[in-house]
C-alpha cells in the first residue's frame, strides 16, 4: 500500500494513500502489521519522508484493520 504525508496544524502525519494519488513524496508498505513494526523499529519513515513524521494515524488503520473492519487496499499498483 501507498503511505503519503498529510500536513495540517503544523504536524506532518503518515495517511495511507488508498487511490494512489496524494501529492507528494510516497513510501510503499505491505498491510501488515509485522511490515509496520519493523519500520517502526528501524525508523523508516523519517528517513522515507526526510522529515520528522507522526504515524498515530497509520497505526489506527492498523487497528482498524486488526479489528475486522478491513479498510479497502489498492490492490495492484498501476502499470
Amino acid at each position: 500500500m501507498r503511505l503519503a504525508l498529510e500536513s495540517k496544524e503544523g504536524t506532518r502525519a503518515v495517511q495511507v494513500d488508498e487511490s494512489r494519488r496524494m501529492s507528494g513524496r510516497g513510501a510503499w508498505l505491505h498491510p501488515e502489521a509485522a511490515c509496520l513494526a519493523t519500520a517502526v523499529k528501524r525508523r523508516a519513515f523519517g528517513r522515507a519522508f526526510r522529515a520528522q513524521v507522526d504515524i498515530s494515524a497509520l497505526e489506527q488503520w492498523f487497528e482498524a484493520q486488526e479489528a475486522g473492519s478491513d479498510p479497502e487496499l489498492p490492490r495492484n499498483r498501476p502499470t
